[in-house]
């Protein structure tokens, strides 16, 4: 929990984002508000369409923008106003401040390069002061972090199963030491057993690194085991939000009491 008097890592205020295709506004997210404390793994839950992807990608201007979409709202990191900042400016907080996971890792790695020239890029675009050797040694401290021995930094993405290529998405976003990471629904498409390791994955690195981590997914079996509080979207509203163990044991909303009803269980 945050102590009284200081201030959230990440604070949202009031954040409405709006499509616009041939003259028609579609409302995607209406009046969204949060806090991500520092050290703190908050998780945002909803099914498909309920705005998850489109809040986290509002953060950091990656919507496209107006007048096809427009963000409406406060977004401040550690107390400063980052909503409305020129594009030049936001590439400075992303990936250095901000950091992302996608959905599909195979789609955001480019085939035609090493794992470890793309890790490197980021480093040449947020730590510009760094020499080659000085890359080359994070480059193979953050693969090594994340369970990839350091001489597969010259392995190309199809070299990687599914899980690996996560762990590879996830070494470049460590790779600027960011103060935050968004991971958007970081294990679809992984079999349980291996979204179990990622899940576990976050939590140590949360632990090691001392980020702060912001979870999409639409599975509370997941929430359950790594976050520590959780916000629940539907149809483009937070519709509860409270500490993981509190919404899971005492859900208030219907909504809540559904998507938990899903999640499987053993009986005997």
């Amino acid at each position: 929990m945050l102590k009284e008097g200081k201030t959230p890592l990440l604070s949202v205020r009031n954040l409405c984002v709006d499509f616009s295709s041939r003259g028609h506004v579609s409302p995607v997210v209406r009046d969204i508000s949060f806090d991500l404390n520092a050290g703190e793994i908050l998780a945002i839950v909803g099914e498909s369409g309920s705005g998850k992807s489109v809040t986290s990608q509002a953060l950091t201007g990656l919507l496209p923008e107006a007048p096809a979409c427009t963000v409406r709202g406060s977004v401040k990191l550690a107390g400063k106003e980052i909503l409305g900042l020129r594009e030049r400016d936001l590439r400075k907080i992303r990936g250095k401040e901000i950091a992302y996971i996608f959905q599909d890792p195979l789609s955001s790695l480019n085939p035609t390069y090493s794992v470890g020239w793309q890790i490197e890029e980021m480093l040449k675009i947020h730590a510009p002061t760094m020499n080659g050797r000085e890359r080359r040694a994070r480059i193979g401290e953050v693969l090594e972090a994340v369970g990839i021995r350091a001489e597969l930094a010259n392995a190309f993405p199809h070299e990687f199963s599914g899980g690996m290529q996560q762990r590879v998405m996830i070494a470049m976003a460590l790779a600027a030491s960011p103060k935050i990471l968004i991971a958007d629904e970081p294990t679809t498409a992984l079999d349980v057993t291996i979204q179990k390791q990622i899940m576990n994955l976050l939590l140590e690195l949360r632990e090691h690194f001392g980020m702060s981590v912001l979870l999409i997914t639409h599975n509370f079996g997941i929430v359950s085991q790594i976050a520590d509080r959780v916000c629940v979207f539907y149809h483009g509203e937070k519709v509860e939000e409270g500490p993981t163990r509190t919404v899971i044991d005492s859900p208030q909303n219907a909504y809540t009491r559904t998507l938990l009803a899903c999640v499987p269980r053993l009986r005997n």
